[in-house]
């Protein structure tokens, strides 16, 4: 995603003193929001959602150290989230997590008109991905680990010699084994989140074609790339690479593509003038890393999957260190941890200026090499568990993690959030119908059961703030767990319906293509079909998103297609009867709030074309441009987002009456739109049936007053609360997103 910043908040200001470019955004809603000022003075702490990821997707460990860092600040090892920055973060008075069980993203949408309180109160929204696991134990980053029983593991270790339990142990054996058996499995590359071909935003990456089948004489070769932080997000600005001996046959620096914002020294080691004269970029470096590796090389590095992704490169085989050497229940050691207990090697020292990415390629190559040579057995002899768990200060020295594009401290490992609540001697205080289970360790909270969700609204309304975080848990599920499986396919076939038109009649041997040229005006057209049992030939026209059947009907109503003079008319049915009044909500929600829609470009949107096209509008915040899903090319229409509704206004009187473009207020949310995409465009268009229209009204009111209730525990809340309120999704089907709303209270 190419993006291009605008006018900045004065919290923007604080890493970029320009205000004079605009950003330009591809496949998500990266806007800078200007620290809220409804939120109250400068001092009160606020929201800055400046860095979302490109399709609005948070993952359950990013939503963790979001309110890790929101409870316990800077005392926590926990970086700012680099999706959503919480300023002031000490003035916060607490935090409240609602979560809403059996309720996902679909939801909603379905009954948008409904939430009518999470609307107002909550204008920063996100999509969470299928939960498949404990959801409470996520939130805490337990992950599924049994915390008490790890406890109890972790102190009898600290009286026990190693046995065959060490986790070394436990996967490669006492034996030395050849160098392929160390290799990361595909299901490893899956779980570390490796690029590989076919996966989630690969479309770009360019593959080394080292794809010969590696054996026990492959070569090896140590790799480690240093970041800079741009407009775009983190861009490769140095790459290192050292072969079998340790030395190195590769050392460049690189020009990143976009500007950068923050060169974060003291973690690359680049400074300004480092780049000053660099011309190398990063297509450069592919190319000669393509030359420079035999088509049966093996990449080491620790964590590699993040320097692979800063290449943007695909590589099949590799030894990650610290994989190699992850500690119980997965976790991992650090880079500088490893090099000192087992090479008895001093790297990243303190007065150093950052990184040096040849000293960690070659301390990772030579890591694996110790393991290789020596076997398992030694490696499980220098009991890197009980140094660790005896204090090693070198494992508490703060490393360096690349998430969503910016450098960061990594997190604690383990269940840190926990352990730094329990050292101020404070609980987690849980109000719901059902107890916590495990993995979940139930000392560490205050639990109220009630016996239904009346009782849970009186006794959270009663209870907070006893406790820095609050979790309350609402469980509508004697409802919703009867909605069909396909429920969220159901909910995507009215939204299919708001995007389809019908236009005819035309006449005999109607040109299609012709009719497809002037319906593109209006937004991408996800199909067109004939309609042949009507007295004369009708299109089925089926958008995109939304704004495109809209201005369809507005604009193209009464005009001249292909020779004739056809009608513009929506698809009525049930679902869609309502659709005037969904549309103007869609409209007047804060998250779309000074945002319009334009079509009718002839070719994929450019920076070039956006800054000609729209350089006289001084007052756009920022630009979405979306990509297609397919191709992954940028489209032809664009949302541009305002600091006020008058220019919002001026903007689409001006692109209407100027340029043949069209343009109206924006329906479509960045979230919405990547779910418009998922889900609605896979599914067939076809007349409901009574059995296709959802269980609409038992359902409408328990959603109705689940928002009653919210309302009234937001405010019995006090002035600066963080609030949370989640969608877990469908645990029973693992494709049903869940969704996430959250606010400060002012």
């Amino acid at each position: 995603m190419e993006q291009h910043k605008g006018p900045l908040s004065s919290d923007e200001e604080e890493t970029q003193t320009s205000s004079k470019k605009r950003r330009i955004e591809h496949n998500g809603s990266q806007e800078a929001v200007n620290g809220l000022s409804q939120w109250g003075t400068k001092k009160s702490p606020r929201l800055s959602p400046a860095l979302f990821c490109d399709d609005c997707e948070i993952q359950h460990i990013q939503l963790h150290r979001f309110l890790k860092y929101a409870v316990i600040g800077k005392k926590s090892s926990a970086p700012q989230a680099s999706w959503c920055s919480i300023h002031h973060q000490k003035r916060l008075r607490g935090v409240v997590v609602i979560v809403l069980e059996d309720l996902a993203q679909h939801h909603f949408y379905q009954f948008y008109s409904h939430f009518r309180f999470f609307r107002r109160l909550f204008r920063h929204r996100f999509s969470l991905p299928p939960s498949r696991s404990d959801f409470i134990a996520s939130l805490l980053g337990l992950n599924g680990v049994n915390v008490q029983a790890q406890k109890k593991k972790v102190d009898d270790d600290r009286t026990q010699a190693p046995t065959s339990d060490d986790p070394i142990l436990q996967r490669y054996g006492t034996d030395r084994q050849d160098l392929t058996r160390y290799l990361l499995t595909e299901e490893e590359m899956m779980k570390n989140d490796y690029p590989f071909v076919g996966s989630l935003n690969t479309e770009n990456y360019v593959h080394t074609m080292c794809t010969a089948k590696p054996t026990d004489s492959s070569p090896l070769y140590g790799l480690d790339c240093e970041m800079c932080l741009t407009a775009k997000g983190n861009e490769l600005t140095r790459v290192a690479v050292v072969d079998a001996r340790g030395q190195c046959i590769m050392d460049e620096l690189v020009k990143p593509h976009n500007p950068i914002i923050n060169y974060l020294t003291s973690f690359s080691g680049i400074t300004k003038k480092m780049l000053h004269r660099v011309k190398t970029t990063l297509k450069d470096v592919q190319d000669r890393l393509k030359s420079l590796l035999p088509p049966d090389a093996i990449l080491v590095g620790h964590s590699l999957n993040f320097d692979l992704r800063a290449l943007q490169m695909i590589h099949p085989h590799v030894i990650d260190t610290s994989v190699l050497f992850a500690r119980k229940y997965d976790k991992k050691f650090r880079l500088k941890f490893l090099a000192q207990e087992i090479l008895k090697r001093e790297i990243q020292r303190p007065d150093a200026v950052g990184h040096n990415p040849l000293e960690d390629a070659t301390a990772a190559l030579h890591l694996a090499q110790y393991i290789i040579e020596h076997g398992p057995q030694k490696v499980a002899d220098i009991e890197l568990e009980r140094i660790f768990l005896n204090g090693s200060d070198v494992q508490k020295t703060p490393d360096i993690t690349k998430v969503n594009g910016i450098l960061h401290p990594l997190p604690s490992e383990g269940p840190g959030f926990l352990e730094e609540l329990e050292k101020g001697g404070q609980k987690i205080v849980y109000v719901s119908r059902d107890a916590l289970t495990d993995p979940v360790p139930l000392s560490q909270f205050q639990t109220l059961l009630c016996s239904s969700d009346d009782e849970v609204l009186e006794k959270a309304c009663g209870a907070i703030p006893l406790s820095p975080i609050n979790i309350v848990k609402f469980q509508p599920r004697s409802k919703f767990s009867k909605w069909p499986i396909d429920a969220n396919g159901k909910v995507a076939s009215k939204f299919a319906e708001l995007m389809t038109v019908f236009a005819g009649p035309f006449k005999d041997g109607v040109n299609p293509k012709s009719v497809k040229m002037h319906f593109e005006s209006c937004g991408p057209i996800h199909s067109l079909t004939t309609i042949s049992d009507t007295c004369q030939p009708y299109l089925c026209v089926r958008f995109c998103v939304p704004e495109a059947a809209q201005l369809a009907v507005e604009h193209l109503n009464g005009s001249c297609v292909d020779g004739c003079h056809v009608k513009v008319q929506r698809m009525i049915t049930r679902r869609t009867i309502d659709y005037q009044d969904r549309f103007k909500e869609m409209e007047e929600d804060p998250e779309n709030e000074n945002t319009i829609y334009v079509s009718g470009f002839t070719n994929p949107l450019t920076e070039e074309t956006l800054h000609k096209q729209f350089h006289r509008f001084k007052e756009i915040k920022s630009i979405f441009v979306p990509r297609n899903p397919k191709s992954r090319h940028p489209a032809k229409y664009c949302y541009l987002k305002f600091h006020s509704p008058d220019a919002a206004a001026a903007a689409i009187t001006h692109i209407q009456t100027h340029g043949g473009l069209r343009s109206m207020k924006a329906i479509t949310s960045s979230h919405f739109h990547r779910w418009l995409q998922t889900a609605v465009t896979h599914v067939p268009l076809q007349t409901p049936s009574n059995q296709d229209v959802m269980p609409g009204e038992d359902l409408t009111e328990i959603i109705k007053d689940l928002d009653r209730k919210l309302h009234q525990l937001y405010e019995c809340l006090v002035e600066n609360t963080l609030c949370v309120a989640l969608f877990p999704g469908n645990n029973s089907d693992g494709s049903v997103p869940g969704f996430g709303l959250m606010g400060i209270k002012s």
